[in-house]
Parts: C-alpha cells; sequence; structure tokens
C-alpha cells in the first residue's frame, strides 16, 4: 500500500532525514532480534516504512527475521512488528 509523504510536519525534519532516521531504527529492532536480546520488536508510527521495508527485507529474511508491515488507515502511518520467523505471531 503506498504511502502518502503528505507535507513536511514541523518539527520532524527532512523527508530525507525522517526516511534516513527510520531506516536506523528497523535496523536496530533487527539487530536486536538477531542478537537474542528480543524475539519480537515493534515500531510504531513510520511514515516511510514501505522504501524501508524494500530495502531490508531481503537481508532481514535471510537472518531469519520477518518484518510486518500493519498499515493504518488511509496511509496515515504504518507501524512494523520484527520478530524471529521460528517464533509464533
Amino acid at each position: 500500500m503506498p504511502q502518502s509523504n503528505g507535507p513536511e510536519v514541523p518539527g520532524e525534519g527532512t523527508t530525507a532525514h525522517r526516511l534516513a532516521s527510520e531506516l536506523r531504527e528497523v535496523e536496530a529492532a533487527i539487530a536486536l532480534v538477531r542478537s537474542g536480546a528480543a524475539t519480537t520488536v515493534s515500531l510504531a508510527g513510520l511514515r516511510f516504512a514501505e522504501p524501508v521495508l524494500r530495502e531490508l527485507a531481503a537481508q532481514a529474511e535471510r537472518d531469519g527475521i520477518a518484518l510486518v508491515p500493519i498499515y493504518w488507515p488511509e496511509d496515515a502511518g504504518c507501524d512494523v512488528t520484527v520478530r524471529r520467523l521460528d517464533v509464533d505471531a
């Protein structure tokens, strides 16, 4: 599902900054799950989940990790669950 980039929200920085920040957040969640410190991590309120998931999904799957998007109504954003594939959802 496509997400709307919409106008910049004051205090959130540029679109590129927000995208890079969300990419780092998901990478950190993947690293936490990969390390075994958590079996599941949930991230809420991502605006750029689609490009982030496209970038990270293949490597995450090779590492035995699923990235599960939970889209908000009307493309307003997305939550992402990062979990080990060998653990039931």
